[in-house]
């Protein structure tokens, strides 16, 4: 396990010196083509790659973790919908979920209706459908609860057609839609309150092009990259580069840094079966 540990360390060290390198040499390519003094251009590239390294790991850690969560939040948000809309008792959650923060919420004939006062009720109605909410859906909604005289009617579905929202405008009331994402953040995180999860959405594999894009960003083709980058930036050594020059280097690291770091693109594959 130690051994396993220390390994990670030197890979981690390995893998964060590459990226280094590939910035100081797509840096110093472009300096030596700015800047005729050979020992000018390398303290300027050094410099420039220390703060474009420090920015990339700042930036990404942001970026990575927002993603993450929005992903994960996506994924969770399907995963409840299924689960939700498959079960019996689906109006039972949406009652003790209005419960929870109004005690004085009921259930009537396919929703839950909420009493803030005399004048200010509220409908939450769930439209558990697995095709999208469509105007004329909405329409049948709106039939069902009028005669309760509500002044605001809170739809929660799996996903909506674009017209429904122009179509929602004609009504007095105030009427908002809720697709299953917007459900998950609107009101299961907001109240803290989430149906059991007994289904999980199975992801389809992705289409080819991105299957094309992870075959040339592989670790394994980022030898090539850098061997040829390496050829172009130790021949600026010796020659102020053109600016095609400049550019090909530059693509090629870049390319390489991408085959090299990114995760996405260099699947684990476990050789334990069982």
């Amino acid at each position: 396990m130690v051994k396993n540990l220390d390994m990670k360390k030197f890979l981690f060290v390995l893998q964060a010196l590459l990226k280094f390198l590939l910035i100081f040499f797509a840096v110093f390519i472009w300096a030596r083509y700015f800047i005729r003094q050979f020992w000018l251009s390398f303290v300027v590239a050094l410099s420039l790659t220390f703060a474009i390294d420090f920015l990339t790991r700042f930036v990404g850690k942001k970026l990575n973790k927002r993603k993450e969560l929005k992903v994960q939040e996506k994924e969770e948000a399907e995963d409840l919908f299924l689960s939700i809309a498959t079960q019996e008792k689906s109006l039972d959650f949406y009652l003790k979920l209005a419960k929870s923060r109004y005690k004085n919420a009921k259930k009537k004939e396919g929703f839950v209706e909420i009493e803030h006062g005399e004048n200010d009720k509220v409908i939450l109605y769930p439209f558990l459908s697995f095709v999208p909410l469509n105007s004329n859906d909405l329409a049948k909604i709106i039939s069902c609860v009028q005669k309760e005289n509500c002044q605001k009617l809170v739809v929660v579905c799996g996903e909506i057609e674009k017209s429904t929202f122009s179509f929602a405008k004609n009504f007095e009331m105030k009427i908002l839609l809720l697709d299953k994402f917007q459900t998950f953040i609107s009101l299961y995180k907001e109240y803290d309150f989430y149906p059991e999860k007994t289904l999980v959405v199975k992801k389809d594999k992705k289409l080819a092009f991105k299957e094309l894009v992870a075959f040339s960003f592989n670790r394994a083709r980022a030898k090539g990259y850098i061997i040829s980058a390496l050829i172009l930036f130790l021949s600026s050594l010796f020659i102020r580069p053109s600016v095609y020059y400049c550019i090909v280097a530059s693509l090629l690291l870049v390319f390489a840094l991408v085959s090299f770091v990114n995760p996405f693109y260099n699947v684990k594959v476990s050789n334990e079966v069982l």
